[in-house]
């Protein structure tokens, strides 16, 4: 509402108030005058009333409607102060020239009624800021500069993912608890950059390790224990000259295959290596009847440790004393009879005429044990004569 409006307002609540004074206080006062029965409803008209006749107890508590006031007959002095609610302020009517200076505070300003366009610029201060009221979309790119970032204020979960380049890091400032575990990889680390002291004790597995990479000069002297090497994969072409010594030859591991034709010299077998036994005599002995005998002195034992074939050879001087009869020659293996069996020989029918008789007897696959031989011998007649002999037999393997 103008102060013009409010003035009529005022104006014309003064007339009626007076009018109504005239209208029923005079006739009390002047009791001569006409009373208020005198008077006919609705016969006092505007035109009846004096200027200033109508009182404010003559009119009706809340008989004056808006139609009863005249434009601008409200001024201010007429309105009571806080009268003029928000109801009563029509929409745009408070102007910028009706609101004093400072007075509308906070609590006047509708949330979110203040635009851009009413702040003057650059008049708000940091004071103005509630804490935390300046939000990311607030920010102009690039306006927070170096200056502008308070010291350790740029923690990690501002830094976007990849934010940190390789510029941006110190040189020397990574340390080893600022690394992830596992991320140090291959495409990381520059060539030759891992040395001895990098590398953990036993951290060397053999996954680790690139075929054929361990060269003879990163062996440690007899570090390649046996139980490093292969079985089987020590070729001769590894092996330096004169390297397999007696002691590292396992007991029955020369097989036959693996000497060499005539390797074995009178040197190479040790003392009774092939099992035998011999024996002799010189005195004289004879015989006269036809059944077999063993021949003095002419027996040996001999111990086998394995199979093996006996060579049993047998000489002696002989001779008979009839020309017609001859000397039947044999050897026993325990009571086994050697090959071929019973031999016969003549010789001169002198006693005085000595021979000599020689013959090797054998007896093949002989188990391992031990065993007598013996040389026996008969006469088909006559008397048979032996003297200087001798007996001795041989093993050999099976």
């Amino acid at each position: 509402m103008s102060e013009k409006t409010t003035i009529i307002a005022v104006a014309w609540v003064l007339s009626l108030v007076s009018t109504l004074a005239i209208v029923f206080i005079v006739p009390i006062l002047l009791p001569t005058q006409v009373t208020t029965e005198k008077i006919a409803d609705s016969a006092i008209i505007t035109a009846k009333l004096a200027d200033g006749s109508v009182t404010s107890a003559k009119i009706l508590d809340g008989t004056i409607t808006a139609t009863d006031l005249a434009d601008g007959s409200i001024i201010s002095v007429k309105v009571v102060d806080g009268a003029v609610t928000t109801a009563k302020i029509a929409d745009g009517a408070v102007t910028g020239a009706k609101i004093a200076e400072s007075a509308v505070v906070t609590t006047k300003l509708a949330d979110g009624s203040v635009t851009s366009a009413k702040i003057l610029d650059g008049a708000i201060t940091a004071v103005d800021l509630a804490d935390n009221a300046i939000v990311t979309a607030k920010i102009a790119n690039g306006a927070v500069t170096t200056d502008k970032i308070a010291d350790g204020a740029v923690v990690t979960i501002k830094l976007a993912d990849d934010s940190v380049t390789s510029a941006k890091i110190l040189d020397g400032s990574i340390m080893a608890v600022d690394l992830a575990d596992g991320s140090v990889i291959t495409a990381k680390i520059a060539d030759g950059a891992v040395t001895t002291a990098k590398i953990a004790d036993g951290a060397v597995t053999t996954e680790k390790i690139a075929d054929d990479a361990i060269v003879t000069i990163k062996l440690a002297d007899g570090a390649v224990t046996s139980a490093k090497i292969l079985d089987g994969a020590i070729t001769a072409a590894d092996l330096a000259t004169g390297s397999v010594t007696t002691i590292k030859i396992a007991d029955g591991a020369v097989t036959t295959t693996k000497i060499a034709d005539y390797a074995v010299t009178n040197l190479k077998l040790a003392a009774n290596a092939i099992p035998f036994n011999s024996t002799y005599r010189i005195d004289l002995v004879s015989k006269t009847t036809t059944s077999w005998e063993d021949i003095p002195g002419m027996s040996v034992t001999i111990t086998l440790n394995r199979k093996s074939t006996l060579l049993i050879m047998f000489s002696t001087q002989c001779a008979i004393s009839a020309a017609d009869e001859s000397i039947a020659w044999g050897a026993l293996v325990d009571t086994t009879p050697a090959l071929p069996g019973g031999l016969y020989s003549q010789p001169p029918g002198e006693v005085n005429y000595w021979s000599s008789f020689s013959y090797t007897f054998y007896s093949p696959d002989v188990s391992a044990g031990q065993y007598t031989v013996y040389i026996r011998w008969s006469v088909s007649g006559g008397t048979g004569y032996v003297m200087s002999r001798t007996l001795f037999v041989i093993a050999l393997p099976a």
